[in-house]
């Protein structure tokens, strides 16, 4: 296979073409012209050098990039080929990086004055927006944007290439692309197609070559610490406003909903949204976070080594020396290892009173009963709920006393709901969500009647809540 090289044949101030550029073009084997009749033939003409045109080829002069590419990798078989543009080599945009894209090792360039501009202009770099230039000494410290083009000028040697490289294996994958720009000795620059992983076997690296590193929008190893500089980009001088105001009370509301909606997915058993919603609660966490160390009272790494320090210490069955038999154990191994972490605030103290009431009553009722205090079986707490509601039926209505015993039933349901083996938040939420479905199929059952909901009798919205269970166990419901 024969080596491809874009050639341009610009004159110089004295009206002369690069003696370099056409020693390239002496060189090859074929030498290919957008047209018979245009200034590059013409060029080609007056030095006697032969050319075939795309034409030639079987292409019109404006065929597309990418049949271009395919006419010279044809001709390459055959020899090395040279394909020429009347001023800038690289004005047909694409062209050098779609020849390195169908991954042959390399592609020369001629004339161009360094390997950083043979870099911006070959690969359509936008210099005004996303480029970043950095010289190969100081890659080491450089805090890297992967989603921008990175061009590392100044390496000398293969040795200098393979610590830069080393260094970006931190942030990018181990095949992600890498160009490799490198002066010639008779003139213009190679341009060589390869990976983080595999500049390491490279034999020799010019002086004075750069690398050019593609933006990646791929989560990339260290995924997290990415996020946590994302972060604190966006609460810094110039990030954005709202997240620049926000505290952790102004969050408090958006965690409570991210944990539920994440819940939601679970439930839905949809691992895609639950992917997502996991992502919205850990912004959560890590936007806390950076709150905290914005204020100086505690940073990301004090959140990870406080949960670290506490798994280890709530699993001694797995990180000390403690023998457990039951999932059993293991709870009761826990409460009383929270108990003594905190034992000044008793049993019961620190369940959370900003809980929501039913998931508050539950966490209370485990821990008694964890505590010792429990009924023998579950018939005492059903001789329990009714005793409750005998003294619920007792109060009057609208009454504290009859607030009170309905409370009192409440938390007797959650012991059954316990004993039985049962989320009640779980329970009451789902069966929230079949009312709800229920209820939206008896509204346009009535619709479909033409009969407003507020003029039923009872015996028709009995009939239309029979109608919507019927429904719902076919699967016609609107909750299906």
């Amino acid at each position: 296979m024969g080596t491809i090289a874009i050639v341009g044949l610009e004159p110089d101030a004295e009206g002369m073409p690069d003696v370099r550029a056409v020693a390239r073009l002496r060189d090859a084997d074929t030498v290919v012209v957008p047209s018979a009749t245009g200034a590059p033939a013409a060029a080609l003409g007056s030095l006697g050098i032969p050319a075939v045109s795309l034409a030639e080829l079987g292409l019109t002069e404006r065929a597309s990039t990418t049949d271009v590419v395919e006419a010279l990798l044809r001709c390459a078989a055959t020899g090395d080929v040279a394909f020429v543009a009347g001023a800038y080599p690289l004005v047909r945009e694409g062209l050098i990086s779609a020849v390195l894209a169908r991954g042959r090792g390399s592609v020369d360039v001629f004339p161009v004055a360094s390997p950083l501009q043979v870099l911006v202009l070959a690969l359509d770099v936008d210099m005004t927006a996303d480029l970043e230039i950095v010289d190969a000494g100081a890659v080491s410290g450089l805090d890297l944007r992967r989603d921008t083009h990175l061009i590392i000028t100044g390496v000398d040697n293969a040795l200098e290439a393979r610590s830069a490289a080393s260094y970006l294996r931190g942030f990018y994958a181990a095949e992600h692309t890498v160009v490799v720009a490198s002066g010639l000795e008779g003139g213009g620059f190679e341009l060589t197609r390869t990976t983080l992983d595999e500049i390491a076997s490279l034999s020799g690296v010019p002086r004075g070559s750069a690398l050019y590193v593609s933006p990646s929008r791929i989560e990339a190893p260290g995924g997290f610490q990415e996020l946590v500089r994302i972060i604190a980009v966006l609460r810094g001088p110039d990030g954005c406003p709202w997240d620049r105001e926000q505290t952790h009370a102004s969050l408090a509301p958006h965690m409570i909903e991210e944990a539920y909606e994440a819940v939601a997915a679970i439930e839905a058993a949809d691992p895609d949204a639950l992917a997502d919603e996991l992502g919205d609660v850990l912004l959560q966490v890590v936007l806390n976070a950076q709150i905290g160390a914005d204020d100086g009272s505690f940073t990301i790494d004090d959140v990870i080594a406080s949960i670290v320090t506490k798994i280890r210490r709530r699993h001694p069955h797995v990180f000390g020396e403690v023998n457990v038999e039951t999932a059993e154990e293991v709870t009761r191994n826990w409460d009383a290892i929270k108990r003594g972490e905190k034992p000044a605030r008793g049993v019961l103290g620190e369940v959370p009173a900003s809980f929501p009431s039913l998931m508050r009553a539950q966490k209370i009722s485990r821990r008694a009963a964890a505590a010792g205090f429990e009924w023998d079986d579950i018939d005492g707490v059903w001789a329990k709920v009714h005793e409750e509601i005998d003294e619920l039926k007792a109060t009057q209505a609208g009454s504290a006393e009859a607030e009170e015993e309905l409370g009192d039933l409440l938390f007797t349901v959650v012991n059954v709901a316990r004993k039985m083996g049962i989320d009640a938040e779980t329970a009451l939420r789902r069966t929230c969500e079949k009312f709800t479905a229920r209820f939206e199929d008896m509204e346009r059952a009535s619709s479909e009647a033409g009969r407003p909901l507020d003029g039923l009798t009872a015996d028709e919205w009995d009939g239309l809540w029979e109608g919507a269970k019927r429904a719902e166990r076919t699967g016609e419901g609107s909750g299906q």
